[in-house]
């Protein structure tokens, strides 16, 4: 298994994803990388653009790093969020043991429901708002939650490898096409927020478990029956569900003096725990597990934006005309020799220039300064390759410049056009473009051409090739 394969095998459909967006933003802020192999390998992915986009971008990740280093990110986010949700935990213990107190005093119980539940409502709230306010503002990046992008930004920045640098901003805009980001925030946020109110829970039961409480209402200017339909409307949803709650006249003799009574404190306190499970662990539950669900099913959606500055270029590269014809049977042991018919029965002065097979960000025709040649344009397809075997059979050119893109594999269909417009021209030369960058298959088409019987035929310089091409006379 190769280094790519070792490290692509542990990648999802977010990470290969994420792979791709990363390549793309580098590659659109640094210019391309080195991927002539990357190119090779990716073309046999299959027929669709996206599958070879995917596998490019896979290949590049394992060689820059960046799969090892999205490896690594999820461990770590993994690591965080466990450790996260034990703090979380023990916070919301720690939170029930500091409302309840040791027991020396009556429990407060407005007081007590407001300090387990007030800063849980307080973000549910706001949360609902952010999440309201960005549906009206026609989607885009979700925000989540506090305790989710707290989490998101620890994560970050306990690795400060230059591989791990972009992997942040890779990711939110991977995740802001939609609502991803707001839907797997959220789910963490929850998650943090449900340890804590469990935690709140169980402190509460433990509390109320090993001490003995008593419970009272205190107010200095409210009347008994704000208290009394307060209790009974916090009271009807934990009633509902079995657990006990103070009637009106226990939420009356309450506020008189502390509720002593075994009766009565068995009933103040399910009314405290059903309050905090409720209305705080039911709500983060239901609302951890839609998240979780909804980033399950927007990660099945996910694909790539082939719109997006970047990938244009890559269609030509990974899209040849030649490669979507296709090659069926296996190459000869010996590739045939071009018989150099026209070099002796030409009688045409004509000098062409064409481009087989050429990316299509490199520029075609190339700028003339000489003697007058003709532009036999770009040779893609099988009826295009007829049509100028014909044209040159009929009337071979005394110069035929046929320019190749050098960052692809000279296959065997291309080295076959080149023997056949050889055989049809008094004199041939193969121009390798390469985009202004190093291009590993050199050797291929120096090596293909070679096997031809065209030995020194490749030029590489552009004004080496136009020299020759719009000389006075002669083969050169």
């Amino acid at each position: 298994m190769s280094a790519s394969e070792a490290s692509s095998h542990r990648l999802g459909r977010l990470e290969v994803h994420w792979l791709a967006e990363l390549v793309r933003r580098h590659e659109t802020r640094h210019g391309p990388l080195d991927d002539d192999e990357a190119n090779a390998q990716a073309r046999k992915a299959g027929p669709d653009f996206g599958a070879r986009v995917l596998q490019r971008a896979a290949l590049l990740g394992a060689r820059m790093g960046w799969c090892d280093a999205v490896v690594r990110w999820h461990g770590r986010a993994r690591m965080l969020l466990a450790l996260a949700l034990l703090l979380a935990l023990l916070a919301g213990f720690a939170a029930a043991a500091g409302v309840l107190g040791d027991g020396g005093r009556p429990i407060n119980v407005v007081r007590a429901v407001g300090g387990l539940l007030g800063v849980h409502v307080l973000s549910l709230l706001l949360w609902l708002f952010g999440l309201g306010l960005q549906g009206r503002m026609g989607g885009g990046p979700g925000r989540g939650g506090l305790l989710g992008r707290a989490w998101l930004r620890l994560v970050g920045v306990l690795d400060r490898s230059q591989a791990a640098a972009d992997l942040p901003a890779a990711l939110g805009s991977l995740l802001a096409r939609g609502r991803l980001a707001a839907w797997g925030i959220g789910a963490v946020s929850h998650a943090l927020w449900l340890a804590a109110l469990l935690g709140a829970a169980l402190g509460v039961l433990v509390l109320l478990a090993t001490r003995r409480y008593g419970f009272v209402w205190e107010t200095t200017i409210l009347p008994a029956h704000t208290f009394i339909s307060l209790s009974a409307a916090l009271g009807a949803l934990p009633a509902a569900i079995g657990f006990p709650v103070p009637d009106a006249a226990l939420v009356a003799a309450s506020g008189d003096a502390p509720m002593l009574e075994e009766a009565g404190r068995r009933a103040w306190a399910g009314w405290l725990l059903g309050a905090v499970v409720v209305y705080g662990v039911l709500p983060r539950l239901a609302l951890a597990l839609l998240c979780a669900g909804l980033w399950q099913r927007g990660l099945g959606r996910i694909g790539l934006d082939v719109s997006l500055p970047g990938y244009a270029r890559l269609r030509p590269l990974l899209m040849p005309d030649s490669l979507r014809i296709g090659v069926s049977d296996p190459e000869p042991a010996r590739m045939p020799r071009p018989q150099r018919h026209a070099a002796a029965a030409s009688a045409a002065d004509d000098v062409i220039a064409v481009a087989l097979e050429l990316g299509e960000d490199l520029d075609w025709p190339p700028q003339r300064s000489g003697m007058p040649w003709q532009d036999g344009g770009r040779i893609d397809s099988r009826e295009q390759r007829r049509t100028l075997l014909e044209r040159l059979a009929a009337r071979p050119p005394a110069r035929l410049l046929v320019a190749v893109d050098a960052r692809q594999t000279p296959d065997r269909g291309s080295l076959g056009l080149v023997a056949d417009l050889a055989d049809r021209s008094a004199a041939i030369k193969v121009w390798a473009r390469t985009a202004g960058r190093p291009a590993a298959r050199l050797p291929q088409w120096r090596d293909g051409l070679a096997r031809l019987g065209l030995d020194g035929a490749l030029v590489e310089d552009e004004a080496a090739a136009l020299a020759w091409l719009e000389q006075a006379g002669g083969e050169g």
